[in-house]
């Protein structure tokens, strides 16, 4: 036996003198090639009882529908060569399978696509795929071209949608039917979307990533709360390809009602995820590509414990202990070898916050404002050792900076459209893109 195993090695060792600068080419071709995956779009998961949200939206939704299609339309922020595209069960409650899957182009106004251009979605050369709870999936190579904002429209069939627990609630447009229509171009359902006093979301199931095969690209990461869980990083991606930046994807990873320290609380508390403390490994400095990480959140650190919905329910924290927890996520992406910039929290005098129509849930004061005022003048000091900042005062309406000018934002605290661009044009291109 012992013979057996030195002859092993010894052929062993004539294989790679031989063979071993080709193998190792090959090896370090596959490593580059991976690396060449860059982000292209990106929701992040969270966790809820689709019924329970649809029952808040007066949109009734029967537990253990069966046969199923989620039509799903996207706009990766960035060209590539290819596209692969992730599916998650990361809350799910039991294996869940994709029976199929297609991608194609679509249109803007539409839920169509285009059947000349559909492609069969396959994982490890399977139609079909199961996920197992807690886990992530990728597909293959889809062996499709595409272009930064154009939309692309996947149609996922399952015959049973029992354990599907998690769902992404910005970037997209997701319509659900009875049936198998991955592989017909017809308007396919009913929009997934939810509107009310407590807010919009477009429910999006199975998809967090998009990736295209683009080398010498990265991706930069906008991560925060409700107030950049709009249009900015479709306007960001728009406005770098106006100025010819074709080699950054955007990828929007910001959850409404989300906070820095603690997870949400409250009725909604499950569509608020969780927090940026736990999330941001994988939401952030996981992302395919990345190599920059814009922050903005904070705001609900204060405002949730001080909600009448959410006293005592609502973690109280310190100012002391947001910064720490600021430092440790700069920690965190700068061992990876990740810059990371820090927006300032913006005011949000004249915010009431109605929830479920309970009427003014908060009051602002300027003993709530003191902490805002004091995490942002630490972020702006030279003891922050984030790698730049974004400094959103310009948007203020009084010198003291305690409210946003009344153009810029829909409810004191968010954006209005107008709101959404200023936001994008403080972002500098020299110094982060270029």
């Amino acid at each position: 036996m012992k013979m057996k195993k030195v002859l092993w090695i010894a052929v062993l060792g004539i294989f790679i003198s031989i063979f071993g600068m080709k193998s190792g080419n090959i090896l370090a071709a596959d490593f580059k090639a991976e690396e060449n995956w860059v982000g292209a779009w990106s929701t992040s998961p969270v966790q809820f009882n689709l019924k329970k949200i649809l029952d808040l939206g007066d949109i009734k939704c029967e537990p253990g529908l069966h046969n199923l299609t989620f039509r799903t339309k996207l706009q990766p922020t960035i060209s590539g060569e290819d596209l692969r595209v992730t599916l998650t069960n990361e809350f799910g409650t039991g294996p869940m399978t994709v029976d199929a899957m297609t991608v194609a182009r679509g249109y803007e106004k539409s839920s169509e696509y285009k059947l000349r251009t559909k492609k069969n979605v396959t994982f490890d050369g399977q139609k079909s795929v199961t996920i197992a709870p807690g886990e992530t999936v990728t597909s293959d190579p889809i062996g499709m071209q595409v272009s930064a904002l154009e939309y692309l429209v996947f149609s996922s069939y399952m015959k049973n949608t029992n354990t599907m627990k998690t769902y992404g609630l910005i970037g997209g447009d997701t319509y659900i039917s009875t049936g198998n229509y991955t592989n017909v171009s017809l308007p396919a359902g009913v929009p997934m979307r939810m509107e009310g006093d407590f807010g919009e979301y477009s429910v999006i199931p199975l998809i967090t990533n998009l990736e295209v095969y683009h080398p010498g690209a990265s991706s930069t990461v906008i991560i925060g709360d409700s107030t950049l869980a709009n249009d900015i990083p479709i306007l960001l991606s728009q406005r770098l390809q106006d100025n010819n930046i074709t080699n950054k994807g955007i990828l929007q990873q910001a959850i409404k009602g989300n906070r820095l320290l603690d997870k949400g609380a409250g009725k909604l508390g499950m569509i608020y995820g969780e927090s940026m403390m736990d999330r941001f490994e994988r939401d952030a400095i996981n992302q395919p590509g990345v190599d920059t990480i814009l922050l903005k959140v904070g705001v609900n650190d204060i405002v949730h414990p001080n909600c009448k919905s959410m006293k005592g329910d609502a973690k109280v924290v310190s100012a002391e202990e947001m910064i720490e927890g600021y430092r440790t996520l700069i920690e965190m992406a700068h061992m990876r070898g990740i810059r990371i910039f820090l927006f300032t929290r913006t005011p949000w005098k004249g915010y009431t916050r109605n929830i479920l129509g309970t009427g003014d849930d908060i009051q602002w004061t300027p003993e709530l404002d003191a902490m805002r005022q004091e995490l942002n003048a630490w972020i702006r000091s030279d003891d922050n050792p984030a790698d730049g900042v974004i400094d959103l005062d310009f948007l203020c309406a009084d010198e003291e900076c305690t409210e946003m000018i009344s153009e810029y934002t829909t409810d004191g605290a968010h954006f209005t459209k107008s709101g959404q661009k200023a936001v994008t044009d403080a972002i500098p291109l020299n110094g982060i893109f270029r």
